[in-house]
């Protein structure tokens, strides 16, 4: 009997326990052609309603619009790369976008823009960022700087920092690719936090070492408090990031009145 041709779902009851929810034991082939896109749309919406545990695959989110409309939402380049847009095209996208005038942000406007820009610029979704921002308010000292320090420590900012990848997203899918080692042991964990003493190095390993080299990023300028051997490709955290290694357009006050609410 043809694997192909046999149906198998496990679903998941109110009590947590699996079962099987159907199981065809043999479909004729053209049969099984003909009800294709009908299987395809049972099993679709028994995974949307919860009841459905497909084969308990990992659930990822993540930003997978353009970059470039990120920019022109929050009104400037917040990576500095030369390919987004121009300064004559900073109006929001869509069809009316050229059209629209600039509107008079209110307070709370001022402070939710504030915050997007920081999240967009170090590609964190809104959930993690508050968690992130509520071990911080929990931390002795300044919130703000110990909330930046907590996301400029992710193991995917360092790799950014230190220049092994073009971009923010391209670090997180390093490292999501088990590419880099943290003391000697791969981490695939964007969201890591390292700490000071730590070594992030480059998987040691022919295909590692080829994307690294490929995607290493000349014009990184790599922060003080980071200490890079581009020839062995590695890095350690000598010290703790300071307000003035960050970037200057960040309003991280506005971010802790907008939690603070």
């Amino acid at each position: 009997m043809s694997p192909s041709c046999i149906l198998r779902f496990r679903a998941v009851n109110k009590a947590g326990e699996s079962h099987k929810l159907a199981q065809a034991a043999w479909v004729h082939p053209g049969a099984l052609r003909a009800n294709r896109r009908y299987n395809a749309r049972l099993a679709e919406s028994e995974v949307s309603s919860g009841r459905l545990d497909l084969w308990k695959a990992p659930r990822m989110a993540t930003y997978r619009g353009r970059k470039t409309d990120i920019c022109r939402i929050v009104g400037f380049n917040i990576w500095g790369k030369s390919k987004y847009p121009k300064p004559n095209r900073m109006f929001p996208p869509g069809q009316h976008g050229p059209n629209k005038q600039q509107p008079r942000r209110s307070e709370y406007a001022e402070q939710l823009l504030a915050k997007q820009v920081i999240r967009r610029y170090y590609n964190v979704l809104e959930r993690q960022f508050r968690n992130t921002f509520d071990k911080a308010a929990n931390m002795h000292g300044d919130t703000g700087l110990n909330f930046l320090r907590l996301l400029e420590l992710r193991l995917a900012t360092i790799v950014w920092r230190l220049g092994y990848a073009r971009s923010i997203f391209q670090a997180r899918q390093m490292v999501s690719h088990g590419h880099i080692t943290v003391n000697g042991k791969v981490v695939d964990i964007p969201s890591y936090t390292v700490k000071v003493g730590d070594t992030i190095a480059v998987r040691d390993r022919e295909s590692s070492r080829d994307l690294a080299r490929n995607n290493h990023y000349e014009a990184a300028a790599v922060p003080p408090y980071l200490d890079v051997n581009l020839h062995e490709m590695w890095g350690r955290v000598v010290a703790l990031p300071e307000r003035e290694d960050l970037p200057s357009f960040f309003e991280i006050q506005k971010v802790v009145e907008f939690y603070a609410r």
